[in-house]
């Protein structure tokens, strides 16, 4: 836990990766809003955001794949010799003149690049290289240091620089990551709890009270959090 807090205090450009399970997009969630408050450059890749955890963020904009997507064509299978395009309201068509050769669909790679985060955190992730197939184009995040969070002790592939795998909920792992927990961040960590616990029906600890009841305190409202979510 101590070398955890420690490689996220020494990094500014984080990435976090959940995977798509409720429990790791509310921590997710409570971690972006806590480093966010400590003034860190953070990046949530987050395909979509379940419907019924929308109440969790007064805007998705952080919610997004990174901006600079690169069209790539080798050389040696055309020279391009002029480029332009042509945006309406319906599509962007992108026009290349060749000096030589032709271009089919296979000689062209697509992929994001952008500049490489100081830290990826993943949470609840088993498998990192198969989370990132999921992921198109994301090939710029296979080299940065990892902080790997996970509550799978028997399935995760233990893949990060530092490997808090702990028997516990996502969202404990999180409380005790963070200082200063925010309003916003407690409901999304009181959130991950309700999931988990299943309304606090299973999987109950004292220290999963004792957080619960730390987290109402921040003045979250319980009853918000289990209307939306709606345990079954």
């Amino acid at each position: 836990m101590s070398e955890a807090s420690q490689i996220i205090t020494d990094s500014k450009n984080i990435y976090l990766i959940p995977s798509k399970g409720q429990e790791a997009t509310c921590s997710a969630l409570a971690l972006f809003y806590t480093l966010k408050q400590q003034g860190k450059n953070v990046n949530l890749v987050l395909e979509t955001l379940p419907e019924n955890l929308k109440f969790l963020s007064p805007s998705l904009d952080f919610v997004s794949y990174p901006k600079n997507f690169v069209i790539s064509i080798p050389n040696k299978v055309a020279g391009v010799s002029q480029i332009y395009y042509e945006k309406n309201d319906d599509a962007l068509k992108i026009f290349l003149t060749l000096e030589k050769g032709a271009i089919k669909k296979d000689n062209i790679s697509f992929y994001y690049q952008e500049a490489k985060p100081d830290l990826i955190i993943t949470i609840g992730v088993k498998d990192y290289a198969e989370e990132l197939k999921n992921l198109d184009s994301f090939g710029f995040l296979m080299e940065s240091p990892i902080l790997n969070i996970d509550n799978d002790k028997t399935n995760n592939k233990n893949f990060g620089k530092i490997n808090l795998v702990e028997e516990k909920s996502l969202a404990e792992t999180i409380f005790n990551l963070s200082d200063n927990i925010s309003k916003e961040s407690a409901k999304c960590l009181l959130a991950g709890l309700v999931i988990y616990t299943e309304n606090f029906q299973k999987n109950m600890t004292a220290e999963v009270f004792e957080k619960a009841g730390l987290l109402m305190k921040k003045g979250v409202d319980l009853s918000e959090i289990t209307k939306n979510v709606k345990i079954a």
